[in-house]
Formats: structure tokens, sequence, C-alpha cells
């Protein structure tokens, strides 16, 4: 073999080896020689909102079609705290309260040793600095990534602006990180947003963060709830109206009362079948088959039929869909505009379920309108919780009936009540498949308190109550 093309060939192993030996001894990491590279593209422009980054240690590049940058500079451009932790042998990034460590030579990113972000390779060594895939590397550090067209020429990098997390709320952040939870959280006081922050995995290779849209599951029973009164203010139905007299064929229809079913004292069955291609007639003759749990009126029942019958009552007496009397009595004078009713196509964050100790992608979500199905923010979310304290949208009198409790479970329509000595507090959580939410409020004005999380079973009734505590201590 010819001796230039020979040394041509060895000279990068021979600089690998002098590389590894040097840092042997020192506290980062030591690299394999397989992870340096030897052959790279020049990396399009980096920009950081719009200005050409200076790189100190290492020029970034492209390798087998990944753009790579140098891990500590990149993460602390983008407003990051970078150390080297020796006991876990990973570089430690702290941001927005988390902690994200990096393992040289792996894919992985662990964001507060529950979430694990997968990169499309592992980190790699150039010039002495481990160089990281950009994508993943912003991902874990809830920026944002823009590139002009094909061929991209640029690739520009906006810092998160979207988390807050102010000190009152210091305390409930970390208590959300111990809980593991996975999903949106929103706190504020008094409509000021204290903590808005996204939790955990929408996907192997993606964080959520707290602009997403997300299934509200159960919380969608306030806004039937406020349908009803919607109507009732309008003179087109009366609480004491009956099921019969809307839809007929019920046992003990001609008992059951609208009131029944929004305070879930009808006696009807908890849950309806959910499956696919199976129609809302279909749906509503299955219910019919079930037998009372108890006299209409008698007892407390929580009954996903009962709201799934309010929904197509919405609909028989206004003459829309659901959708369209939700969409322009509350959504749209709301300016709500990232909700709606969900269908498949619908981009929402991913739902999980617990399999074997592991979370794993949920199947299809089934429902039908009235007791489930809206999707929504925390954003959105909020702006509902301020019309709330307004007569904007309902007068004072349907107001009052909606937080009103009518039972020993302290239900009212479409809303838990808790009467403390200084404030009344009315909240509601929700489960769906790889769902579960919540909202917690005080009438009136102050705390509120909305969890979006993504991972199916979870208590979102205690975790409310305990962030409320924090916050107000």
């Amino acid at each position: 073999m010819n001796k230039s093309i020979r040394r041509a060939i060895l000279l990068p192993f021979v600089i690998s080896s002098l590389l590894i030996g040097s840092l042997a001894g020192a506290s980062s990491p030591v690299y394999a020689q397989s992870s340096v590279v030897t052959k790279t593209t020049a990396a399009p422009d980096i920009l950081l909102n719009g200005s050409p980054l200076a790189w100190a240690s290492s020029e970034p590049f492209v390798y087998q079609g990944t753009t790579y940058v140098p891990l500590r500079e990149a993460a602390e451009q983008l407003g990051a705290e970078v150390k080297w932790n020796k006991n876990k042998r990973a570089t430690e990034m702290l941001i927005h309260g988390n902690i994200i460590d990096h393992l040289p030579e792996t894919r992985y990113f662990t964001i507060n040793g529950y979430t694990q972000l997968q990169a499309p390779a592992a980190s790699l060594l150039q010039n002495g600095a481990t160089m990281v895939p950009l994508r993943t590397l912003a991902a874990a550090l809830s920026a944002k990534v823009t590139s002009s067209s094909n061929p991209i020429r640029h690739i520009n990098l906006l810092p998160d602006s979207s988390t807050i997390i102010m000190d009152a709320a210091n305390r409930a952040d970390e208590y959300l990180i111990r809980q593991q939870f996975s999903g949106i959280a929103l706190v504020a006081d008094h409509g000021q947003v204290l903590l808005r922050k996204g939790y955990g995995l929408n996907g192997p290779d993606k964080l959520i963060t707290p602009d997403d849209q997300t299934r509200i599951a159960s919380l969608t029973k306030a806004f039937t709830a406020a349908a009803v009164m919607k109507l009732a203010e309008d003179g087109k139905l009366q609480l004491d109206d009956t099921l019969e007299s809307y839809i007929p064929g019920f046992p003990q229809g001609d008992e059951i009362t609208l009131h029944m079913l929004l305070s879930h004292t009808s006696g009807l069955a908890s849950n309806f079948p959910r499956t696919a291609g199976l129609t809302l007639e279909q749906t509503i003759e299955a219910i019919k088959g079930k037998p009372l749990a108890f006299t209409p009126g008698a007892d407390f029942k929580y009954s996903n039929s009962g709201y799934m019958l309010l929904g197509r009552i919405v609909e028989l007496v206004s003459g829309k869909s659901y959708d369209d009397f939700i969409q322009s009595h509350f959504i749209v004078p709301l300016h709500m505009t990232e909700s709606g009713i969900a269908d498949q196509h619908t981009q929402v964050i991913k739902g999980y379920v617990s399999k074997a100790d592991q979370w794993t992608l949920a199947g299809t979500y089934y429902t039908q309108p009235g007791s489930g199905g809206l999707y929504s923010t925390v954003d959105d979310l909020l702006k509902w919780d301020a019309a709330l304290n307004t007569t904007d949208l309902l007068n004072q009198d349907s107001l009052d009936k909606l937080f009103t409790p009518y039972s020993y479970k302290n239900y009212g329509y479409g809303w838990m009540i808790d009467q403390t000595a200084d404030n009344k507090i009315v909240f509601h959580n929700g489960s769906g498949t790889g769902y579960s939410t919540g909202i917690s409020r005080e009438v009136g004005g102050g705390i509120t308190i909305i969890l979006l999380g993504n991972h199916g079973g979870v208590d979102t009734l205690t975790m409310m109550r305990d962030i409320r505590q924090l916050i107000t201590g």
C-alpha cells in the first residue's frame, strides 16, 4: 500500500488515541475510539433568535445526516446551567426547574430522572468536545427549531419562552416532578400565571410543551352543564323536564329529570359502550337496556351515560350539533382558539397507559358528545375559568345552580363543590384512555389549578389539593 495513503488512514486513529489518553485522568468522560468523527460535512448556519452563533470549542457539523453541536456551548446559549456530574458520569443541565442528564456515547437525555428522550444517534467526540444531535438537545431544553426551505440554508434556535415558574410556584413544580407527573400544568392567582409547564413525553422523541393541545376528558361535563343552563335561560327547556320528553323509552324515564341527569342522581348506568363504529343511536339503545341503580332522585351515582344523554338533548333542543353549540356559545366568544371536539385526526398529545409497570401508548379514545370528547389547552381553560367569574356567558342564577351541591357527594352541575370557611372551591377530574385531567378553581376568583395529564389512572384530585396547599400555605 502507498505509504502516504496508509498514513492518511492511520492518522485519525492516532489522534483519537492521544485524545483519549489525555482525558483519562480528568473529570470529563472517557470516550471509546469509535466515537471520534473523522469525516464530516459542514453544518448549515445556526442562529439564535435570528443572530448567527459563534462557536469556541468545536464547529457544528453534519454526520450521517444528523446535525451535531457542542453540548455545553449550545445548552448554555439556550439558557441552561451546565456542569459535569462525576457521580452520574454525565453532563448535567439545569433549566426551568428540570435536571437533564446526558450520558456520553448514548442517544438518551433523561429529564428529572423519569423521562427519557431518545436522539436519532449517539453523541460523538470532536476536538475534545461532546457533540450531540441539535434537534434532540433543543427538544430536551424545550427550545424551538426552525429551518429555511430545502435545501436547508440555516437553522434558527428559539429558547423556551413558554415555560413560566414564578417563585410562588417553585414548590408546586418540585411536587409535580416528585410525583413524576406527565402532561401540562398551569397554576394562576386571580388570572396571573404562576406556573405554566410541560412535563413528560409526547412520543419517544418529543417532550410535552405548555402550548400543546390535549383531551380534557370529563372536564367536558362542565361545558355540557353550561349548555343546558344556557338553553334554560333562553326558555327552550326546563330543569324539571323529563328524559322521556326528549328521548323516550328509558326505564322510569318519565321520573328522571334534567336536574337529575346534571347532578348524577338519575340512577342511570355509569358507563356506556365505547366501540369503534357504534352510532349515537346504538349507544343510547344500549344504555336503555341497563337497569337503574336506584329510584330516580334517591341517591348519587356518577354517570357518564347521563351526561352523554344531556349532550344529545342539547342537540335536539338547539337544532345544532353538540360541537356547533359549544363552539358558538362558549368557545368562539371566549376566543378559545385551541379548543373543540376531538376526533381521531386531532393533533393532541399522545396518551399512555400502564402495562407491566411501564407506560405504553394507549389505544384509541372513544366517547360520545356530552360526557367527554373536548380537547383544549391550559391557556384556553384559564379563559373558561375567568369567564365563570362573570355573567358574560351565563346569568348569576345559572352560575349559582352550577355551583350548588345537590347530594351528599357535594356534586352540583358538572362541578364538585368544597365550601371552606373563606371561599367556595369547585373542581372536577377526568379520565379517559391514556389521559388524567383536573381543574380546581375558587368561585369569584383566586387560585386556579389545571392539570392535563397524559398518563391514565393518575389521581389528579389529590394532586390539585396538594398543589393548592403548597401555593396557599
